[in-house]
């Protein structure tokens, strides 16, 4: 089987193509415009033969045209998240919504990651069912490309915030970024502590991305949230978590969150169609803290 994977060498797709390259009943085509990543993982990735390393930029046509014939596209590359997407507006346009219209045209079946901040704040359970209500740029530009997709043979994944440790860290998602620091800065400044949101860890992701690449009919046509219910969690849970392994001050700040999410994600769809879905945050988080301690000073 012949697979794209876009934003390869991403927090996701590092993880991903790890898992994948060692397959040998697929050939990868490993996309990104990322230089600097991609020479990051290149000498280690380049050692299986059934990968392919590609620096294109899926905002331009001409490019995705040259790309060979494919059975299935796992779509990851975005400008992700609430502030970078607001820093770089027409980027994110370029990037989530023409590059995956441009994905599109290609008519290969595609699993599309989204993501749960189409959800806003709900503030109760919520299904994939619910109406959506996307607060930030970046969720607007994701539910733009969860209706493109929907033209192609599709899956949908809408994964609850990644957290963790993989090939690359990303330090400013929430957990990690409290993590961070509580064990740098010895301080945590929270906004808005009630308001609950949803995590999973970055190698569960890659794990049920492995799974669904080789089970892509059990969920053509599906859009299904990605997490467990360990990971709802509210942010002064969060924060409580991290005390029982780092002395911190806690400052809770008046005002609200830029990222304005508050909702209870119901993973009951994930649960039925796979099996190993769960996973111990309170362990992830340990693991995290071990991290970071190892880089203070």
């Amino acid at each position: 089987m012949k697979i794209l994977i876009t934003g390869a060498f991403g927090y996701i797709g590092t993880e991903l193509l790890d898992r994948l390259a060692k397959k040998n009943d697929l050939e990868i085509i490993a996309v990104d415009n990322n230089t600097s990543n991609i020479r990051r993982s290149a000498c280690y990735i380049l050692r299986y033969p059934n990968v392919k390393i590609v620096n294109l930029d899926i905002s331009d046509y001409n490019s995705i045209k040259t790309l060979p014939k494919l059975d299935l596209i796992v779509h990851l590359a975005a400008v992700v998240g609430y502030n970078y997407c607001s820093l770089t507006p027409e980027l994110a346009n370029l990037t989530n919504v023409v590059g995956t219209e441009n994905l599109a045209l290609l008519d290969t079946p595609i699993i599309f990651v989204s993501t749960g901040s189409v959800y806003g704040e709900i503030g109760g359970v919520c299904d994939e069912n619910v109406i959506l209500n996307p607060k930030t740029l970046y969720a607007k530009t994701k539910l733009q490309g969860e209706e493109i997709v929907k033209k192609a043979s599709h899956t949908i994944l809408r994964p609850a915030t990644a957290y963790g440790l993989g090939f690359l860290v990303r330090d400013e998602l929430l957990i990690n970024s409290f993590i961070k620091a509580a064990v740098s800065d010895k301080k945590i400044n929270l906004y808005q502590p009630n308001a609950k949101r949803s995590f999973y860890s970055v190698s569960k992701i890659a794990e049920l991305l492995d799974y669904t690449v080789y089970n892509f009919n059990k969920f053509e046509g599906i859009t299904f949230n990605v997490g467990c219910e360990s990971g709802n969690v509210t942010k002064l849970e969060i924060c409580k978590a991290i005390s029982e392994h780092v002395d911190f001050e806690l400052n809770i700040i008046d005002g609200q969150d830029l990222d304005a999410r508050d909702y209870n994600v119901s993973y009951q769809k994930l649960m039925k169609l796979w099996p190993n879905f769960d996973e111990d945050l309170r362990n992830n988080m340990s693991r995290l803290v071990d991290y970071y301690k190892s880089f203070a000073t």
